[in-house]
């Protein structure tokens, strides 16, 4: 069975020591952080993670988020998550080329791989890649793994078919569980403006109107059972709902609860 994370996203209003023991105190294997955009703090902030995670047991699995196009560099995000003792950093691309795309991950994996570091790249409707067959192809070209959200892979139009075509291409890193209402993707928009508008609209939704697995629509029993159970799930609620109406003890418990029914799903 693989490893059980709580991901970063599902408790952006903790700080990383309060992740961690709330995700100890539920029984997780270890925690995603977001340490981009001055979260990182000072080398000896850095290195107190990494001892209260050895302290509590658990590790850290990932760090993000790179975002290819912004602007920043890589260095900082890739030194923090040596310091923390992280083997994964979680990036996007915001450039609309796939073939620069695939030249900049592929610098990325270039700096990472010397420090044992592996480089996930996510899709989703408004990155480059957004779709599992060019995520395969951004991987097998640059040497990186695709990360899969469950919501974005099933907002692009993917499905059971796209989830084995993952597995069966050896690119997979990990998959982020979550569940939400309703279960159509939205049809494909016809000019700039209309795509322009369902992007924020799925923006929003990703960002803060997720549920915990098993309280909304996705299909989660076909997607997972495509899935290994050797692969890690990491569980990323991004809830306004659950920030508001929850401690991150609160949160963690009870999303450790849903996510068992698919945290060993056989394919």
């Amino acid at each position: 069975m693989g490893a059980l994370i709580l991901a970063a996203g599902s408790a952006l209003d903790a700080d990383a020591l309060a992740l961690l023991d709330a995700a100890a105190s539920a029984g997780f294997d270890g925690v995603g952080l977001r340490l981009s955009h001055g979260r990182a703090g000072t080398v000896p902030a850095l290195r107190a993670i990494r001892t209260r995670a050895d302290d509590l047991g658990i590790f850290v699995h990932d760090v993000e988020v790179h975002r290819v196009g912004e602007g920043v560099a890589f260095d900082a995000l890739l030194e923090a998550a040596v310091e923390v003792g992280s083997r994964r950093i979680l990036a996007v691309s915001d450039v609309s080329d796939l073939s620069r795309t695939v030249e900049s991950v592929s610098a990325l994996v270039a700096q990472a791989r010397p420090l044992g570091i592996e480089v996930g790249v996510e899709y989703m409707a408004w990155t480059t890649p957004n779709a599992p067959a060019d995520a395969i192809r951004v991987a097998k070209h640059s040497g990186c793994t695709v990360i899969v959200d469950v919501l974005h892979h099933h907002r692009v139009g993917a499905g059971t078919e796209e989830m084995r075509a993952l597995v069966l291409s050896g690119t997979l890193g990990w998959v982020q569980l979550c569940d939400v209402l309703g279960t159509s993707a939205p049809r494909p928009p016809i000019g700039p403006t209309e795509r322009f508008a369902r992007h924020e609209a799925l923006r929003h939704e990703a960002r803060h109107e997720r549920l915990p697995p098993g309280e909304g629509d996705l299909p989660l029993d076909e997607l997972l059972a495509a899935v290994p159970p050797e692969v890690t799930r990491s569980v990323e609620v991004q809830s306004d709902t659950l920030a508001a109406t929850t401690t991150v003890r609160e949160r963690a418990a009870l999303l450790y609860r849903a996510s068992q029914p698919w945290r060993g799903a056989s394919p």
